[in-house]
């Protein structure tokens, strides 16, 4: 098994990461570290460290988190391969459970597991589940089911290259195209278990509306007609409103205007209409119905450990 890490200028987050692939139990790990042009010395502070099966790729400018998940992916002698953000973190067992359900998912040659989205502190703030083990294609064909971003992958290697790796013209979206290829290709092996801390931060990548809408276009043109006649369908008005109102939360008004116009000259009349009453209806609902909160799921206490660690590793044990 390898694990493939893209990173960028986040060296105190990326040791913390490590110290939780280089902790998973009953699997023989290698890493691929892979920094992406950045100027924090991650480089030089992992080389020196000199830890066992790690290794180190360094592009000397950017070249995106697509790009340097594949270059990693170019290096991975093993089988399996999986893929973890900088800024994420695994569950001892998350390898080897995953391992185990492709054991016994018939025809399944990639896996999935649940995600709790953490803060900075680590405070849960929900979890995310997986859709069923089986065939997803018809639903990531809508939306992108599945959680985690990269860092919930497990998947023969094999597989990972047949597909064509990571799309390298995107990044916001990269981890749904990249979903919906394997998905395409193969039955997934699902485990609902909070096996991935999925860092939610400021800096995030969807905080740019306007290029995620970019990028739904592109998922659309690419996976506009398969070959057995389905299509790309995505709720294009759902995602209008939902990145208008990121925008608005941001404070980007050119932003918010921009996609306003869009929604009006692309969407079909109904749809903008639909639109306009679901925001309607979503402001009544909030005024009206008390908040719900859903129980976090048991198996969350492998988080403990990191929230009680020194920055960049985890207690009684080197990075």
């Amino acid at each position: 098994m390898t694990a493939v890490i893209p990173t960028h200028n986040r060296l105190d987050l990326l040791l913390r990461t490590l110290a939780s692939v280089r902790a998973q139990s009953g699997v023989e790990m290698a890493v691929v570290v892979v920094d992406d042009g950045g100027s924090d010395g991650t480089t030089d502070a992992l080389r020196e460290m000199d830890l066992p099966g790690v290794r180190v790729l360094r592009h000397d400018r950017s070249k995106g988190v697509s790009a340097a998940r594949n270059a990693g992916l170019a290096q991975v002698a093993t089988r399996f391969t999986a893929f973890v953000d900088d800024d994420d973190l695994w569950a001892p067992t998350k390898t080897a459970d995953q391992l185990a359900a492709l054991q016994v998912t018939p025809g399944a040659r990639w896996s999935c597991s649940g995600a709790l989205h953490v803060d900075r502190a680590l405070d849960v703030i929900t979890y995310h589940a997986p859709p069923g083990s089986g065939r997803v294609d018809a639903e990531l064909l809508r939306m992108n089911v599945i959680p985690g971003g990269g860092s919930g992958l497990l998947m023969e290697t094999a597989l990972a290259r047949e597909v064509g790796g990571f799309d390298e013209t995107i990044s916001i979206l990269a981890d749904w195209d990249f979903n919906l290829r394997l998905g395409l290709a193969s039955p997934v092996a699902a485990v609902d278990r909070p096996l991935v801390g999925y860092f939610v931060h400021s800096d995030s990548m969807f905080h740019d509306p306007l290029g995620v809408m970019r990028e739904l276009g592109h998922l659309a043109e690419a996976h506009g007609q398969l070959s057995d006649g389905r299509a790309f369908a995505a709720d294009r008005a759902w995602w209008y409103s939902s990145m208008w109102g990121m925008a608005r939360a941001l404070g980007d008004r050119r932003a918010a205007a921009q996609l306003a116009r869009d929604a009006l000259r692309t969407l079909p009349p109904g749809a903008v209409l639909h639109l306009l009453l679901g925001k309607v209806r979503g402001r009544l609902d909030r005024w009206r119905l008390p908040p719900t909160t859903r129980a976090l799921p048991a198996g969350t206490g492998w988080l403990d450990g990191f929230r009680d660690a020194p920055e960049g590793g985890r207690p009684g044990a080197a990075v």
